[in-house]
Formats: C-alpha cells, structure tokens, sequence
C-alpha cells in the first residue's frame, strides 16, 4: 500500500477559495479539479478558458500611465549623453617615479590614468639584468587586475614572478603572460601600461581600458 503524501506542514481544515469551501489538502494537489472533485476550469488549473478576457479599465489606466512616463523621460534620456562626458581614450603623460626611486628586481605601485577605483592600479617593476636582458627594457608595468577573478596582482622579487594573492595565478613579468594557476586557463595578457623614460623620470602614457581585468591577445609592444 503506498503511503499517504505528506503536506508539508499544513493541517487537516477546511479552506474558502472561489466561493466554495476545500481543504487544504485538496487544495496543495497539482490538479484541483481531480483532486476536488470540482468543476473550476480556469487557467491556474491548467485548463484553457473558453474566452480570452478583456483589458480591464484600470489595466489600461496602468498601460497607459507608464507609456507617459516613458515619453516624459524620453527628453532626459537624450540629454543624458550631453551631461555625462565621455571616457577619454587618450590621456596626459603622468610622471609616476625616477629610475633611483625603484631599486633593481624591485617595484611601486601607481594610479594611472584615473584614481577612482583599485583596478586602477598598476605596477611598475624593475627588472633584474636577466630578465632586462630579454624584455631589452630596465623597467616594465602592468595592470594588476587578475584577469581570472579580478584580484589585485603585485611583483614577487623572490621568485621574479608577478602573482596573484587570491587563487595562485603566475604571470612572466617580462611580457604579463599566465604562466600558473586560473589565469593560464584563460590565455590572455596583463594589460601593459606604456612607458616614456626621458632622463631619470619615468612616465606613464597609455593604458587600454578594454583590457583591465580581461586581458590581451597580443603581447606588449618591445
């Protein structure tokens, strides 16, 4: 014998609903009609209605009220373009240390081109001879938004990697490829932060805002 259903916490009693009285067990059926032995066929029993019903007076009220407020914004909308300027795509060089400041196989940490968010943030790193040997460059910078989950990346001197705190992504500081970790799954660039070294003083310049926390397809330009 198969036994009884549980309903979920509900007590055997008697419940209004269209005018007739039904208890809850009936009630809590996937098919009341069945289950009840009544004859409601509506919609909400699964059933089709014999005529499709009209718009009522306050439906259309509601209709109608919300075209008003969409042609009221309308305006506003438009003017929204105009009072909300543009990202730029091209920024002022920005002075963000001297060659002294930044000792061999070590780094800083700069804003460039804005400083309202850490993702931001950029490094920049001087590279030991090995690796300046390679890059044919002293001194590189990078984005430091992971592109796996957006964490904050920095330089390990030690292991003269770039690595991310959260979930163990390895990048090569000579180009900002995942070599380790989540972000090699991904298979895309640190965005490169653009140098201008005129003497002892170091300069950022350009900075692709697409790529921060997503990556690049193509490697920094040497």
């Amino acid at each position: 014998m198969t036994p009884p259903s549980k309903s979920l916490g509900f007590s055997r009693r008697s419940i209004p609903y269209r005018g007739k009285t039904f208890s809850n067990q009936c009630l809590s059926c996937s098919d009341p009609a069945n289950c009840c032995g009544s004859d409601l066929k509506t919609g909400f029993d699964g059933a089709s209605p014999t005529k499709k019903p009209g718009l009522s007076r306050r439906d259309f009220l509601k209709v109608m009220g919300g075209v008003s407020a969409v042609l009221a914004g309308a305006p506003f909308i438009a003017a929204g373009q105009f009072l909300i300027p543009p990202v730029p795509r091209k920024f002022q060089p920005l002075l963000i240390g001297r060659s002294a400041d930044v000792p061999v196989n070590g780094s800083t940490v700069f804003w460039f081109p804005f400083t309202t968010d850490p993702n931001y943030t950029n490094m920049l790193i001087h590279l030991p001879p090995n690796l300046a040997k390679e890059v044919g460059a002293e001194f590189v910078a990078y984005n430091r938004t992971c592109i796996h989950l957006q964490c904050l990346v920095s330089y390990l001197s030690n292991s003269q990697q770039i690595g991310c705190p959260c979930h163990g992504s390895i990048y090569r500081p000579t180009d900002g490829w995942p070599i380790s970790g989540p972000a090699a799954q991904i298979g895309r660039y640190l965005p490169n932060v653009q140098l201008r070294i005129d003497g002892d003083n170091i300069y950022a310049v350009d900075i692709n805002l697409d790529d921060i926390g997503y990556g690049n397809t193509t490697p920094p330009a040497k």
